[in-house]
């Protein structure tokens, strides 16, 4: 075999090599879309990956933010130790940056940049004081469409990239935007979901020492268990030492959230609070009754007026009308 042959099995051997690693990264970065990690933790597991197939020592990921400057979303530790940079302090300097130098030529241009003489490029404009030697630099965009709207950086102290790296990260480009793009809506839909939670089982002080929580609507056992968060956070707060319960705005209790009412019931007078439960109507006692529902400790009223009255009296206040003269 000659060493022309030898060369292009070693080169084939290589690329397949390569292609595996490729693969394995975007199966790897989609797993860990799938996980619990948020945004921040996943970007940075999916610069890990990209540095490891690419051998780069340190990297970057980052996107475009609403008014047209970069926030870093993850950058590879030993980045921030060649610095001399404070990690806690990383935050403050990696968000709304103004963008410039070779890596926001990648974002201005929306190109893949290559270079492995970063010093000399023509839109080099140096380095931060204390930052490492910069031998070798790989910049590659992600979109959405033909917009650009962040890009991963790469980095060597030692080495070169090649075509072949470029080529491997603008692959895995595609599985980094659309698993940070995934993350970011799955985000969105958890916030906007617990935000209609809090808006729909709100408490309240309504007095110094008294919280009411209205429960209104269906109750499924996330509901509950987000309602029983909110009222003991509020007791807590609050320092409050009485909180109502009105289910007023409940049209049926079953067993799992009678028991969820009566073990936040319970919980509340651990924190020191007495509960009242009102809103307790005669179609409502009837199903307690039935499902064996023992509230024979909590005190019980048929309306939320009626259940505030009690609540001032245990403060030892209470209501009284003002006659007109």
């Amino acid at each position: 075999m000659s060493s022309k042959e030898k060369v292009s099995k070693s080169d084939a051997k290589g690329q397949r090599s390569l292609e595996r690693s490729v693969l394995e990264g975007i199966n790897n970065i989609f797993l860990q879309a799938l996980t619990g990690n948020d945004e921040e933790e996943l970007a940075k597991l999916c610069l890990h990956t990209l540095e490891k197939i690419t051998n780069s020592d340190y990297g970057f990921i980052g996107e475009i933010n609403p008014v047209g400057r970069f926030d870093t979303i993850a950058v590879s530790n030993p980045g921030w130790d060649a610095c001399g940079i404070d990690s806690s302090k990383a935050g403050l300097l990696i968000t709304d940056m103004d963008i410039s130098g070779i890596w926001g030529k990648v974002l201005k241009d929306g190109k893949s940049l290559l270079t492995n003489a970063p010093s000399k490029h023509p839109s080099s404009s140096g380095l931060p004081p204390e930052h490492p030697p910069l031998n070798a630099f790989l910049g590659v965009p992600m979109k959405q469409g033909e917009l650009t709207i962040g890009m991963i950086s790469l980095a060597k102290k030692k080495g070169r990239f090649t075509k072949k790296d470029q080529e491997a990260v603008e692959s895995l480009a595609v599985a980094v935007n659309q698993a940070l793009h995934s993350k970011q809506t799955e985000n969105k839909l958890a916030a906007q979901a617990q935000e209609i939670l809090e808006l729909s089982t709100p408490v309240l002080k309504i007095w110094e020492g008294i919280v009411i929580a209205p429960l209104i609507g269906s109750l499924d056992s996330e509901r509950t268990r987000q309602f029983m968060d909110l009222i003991l956070s509020s007791i807590e707060t609050t320092n409050s030492s009485v909180a109502l319960i009105d289910i007023t705005g409940v049209p049926i209790l079953d067993t799992q959230t009678a028991q969820h009412i009566i073990d936040t019931i319970g919980a509340s007078r651990l924190l020191g609070a007495e509960v009242i439960l009102t809103g307790v109507r005669p179609e409502i006692a009837k199903t307690l009754v039935h499902l064996g529902i023992d509230l024979s400790e909590v005190i019980t009223r048929a309306s939320l007026s009626a259940g505030i009255r009690v609540g001032l009296k245990r403060l030892g206040l209470e209501v009284q009308s003002i006659q007109s003269q």
